[in-house]
């Protein structure tokens, strides 16, 4: 039995992380929030804990009175405010005591890409790798950086059983309409279910080896053609396509689609629309081709049979 503890344990990943890890009532749980009641039903091997997030002192307090030996965070969006959090959370597990491994929110890709690859448009690269020194400060804590590609949730929104916000990236099946990074070929492009996401985080939690300090998780390889064709077929449908360029995406430039408009509820629309270039630069220099060599959770957790692009589309826009 592990005790692990979840910071953004609510919602998203890391409400997924919790359903899985609390199957068989084999661990003890505990999410890390600042409501004060949960929003979803949990097992008796769940627990709520309100952390006060700026106080150190009390941080550490909480994790040694109780005994997490496992502490991730998926907190989101990689704000000043959250990355604080983060690096507090970091100190208060190195000072636990009982704290001997933790998670950053690293979920994607490596974010030390130069922006040639990867030219984020807020300062997310900076603070991921302050976040990764402040890790390497605290030798006494084991740490692993989770990189799984994109979510494949969101192609299959509203559809799919996620609880991921709908950032549905380049290829909005509901509309039947596409605007491609590139020609959509250049590269393989990562994607993998959160559910799988959580399997392997399991897994690797469960684990008493050494952990790397990158694990790797590939749901499936495809390119974005690849998708877009099985997402016609499944649809029976053709769909309206642009292809941005290199050098526009390189620029900030990117064609909307009407699965972004949603979104701009929860982000506002510049910021939105400049991740999503972003992401297109990322896919076409080949950031998101993270199958393509080097070792892999898949080939240490050979059990796991994480669900394939085409399979995933099929089972839920099929017909629709």
């Amino acid at each position: 039995m592990v005790r692990i503890a979840i910071a953004g344990g609510t919602g998203g990943l890391g409400r997924t992380l919790v359903e899985e890890l609390m199957q068989g009532n084999e661990h003890d749980v505990f999410i890390l929030s600042r409501k004060t009641a949960l929003p979803f039903e949990v097992s008796k091997n769940v627990h709520l804990l309100t952390p006060t997030y700026d106080n150190l002192d009390s941080l550490v307090d909480l994790l040694k009175a109780n005994e997490i030996h496992t502490l991730m965070s998926t907190l989101s969006p990689p704000t000043p405010e959250v990355h604080q959090i983060e690096l507090n959370l970091i100190r208060a597990a190195s000072q636990s005591g009982t704290v001997k491994r933790f998670v950053p929110s690293e979920w994607g890709v490596d974010f030390a890409y130069d922006d040639e690859h990867l030219p984020l448009p807020v300062p997310w690269k900076a603070l991921k790798r302050e976040a990764l020194a402040e890790l390497q400060n605290h030798p006494n804590i084991e740490y692993t950086l989770f990189h799984t590609g994109f979510f494949m949730d969101y192609f299959g929104m509203p559809h799919a059983p996620t609880h991921m916000l709908a950032e549905v990236p380049f290829i909005d099946i509901p509309a039947a309409k596409a605007a491609l990074p590139g020609n959509g070929d250049e590269n393989k492009v990562v994607l993998t279910y959160t559910k799988d996401v959580a399997r392997f985080v399991r897994k690797a939690v469960e684990s008493e080896d050494p952990w790397p300090e990158k694990s790797v998780i590939v749901g499936d390889s495809v390119t974005l053609n690849e998708i877009l064709q099985t997402a016609e077929k499944a649809r029976g449908v053709k769909f309206d396509v642009v292809h941005d360029s290199l050098e526009d995406l390189r620029a900030g430039k990117i064609t909307e689609i009407p699965a972004y408009i949603p979104v701009y509820e929860f982000i506002p629309k510049e910021w939105l629309l400049e991740m999503m270039a972003a992401f297109g630069v990322a896919m076409v220099t080949g950031v998101f081709d993270l199958g393509s060599g080097g070792d892999t959770l898949n080939q240490k957790y050979t059990d796991v049979k994480p669900i394939k692009m085409a399979e995933f589309i099929n089972e839920y826009w099929a017909g629709k």
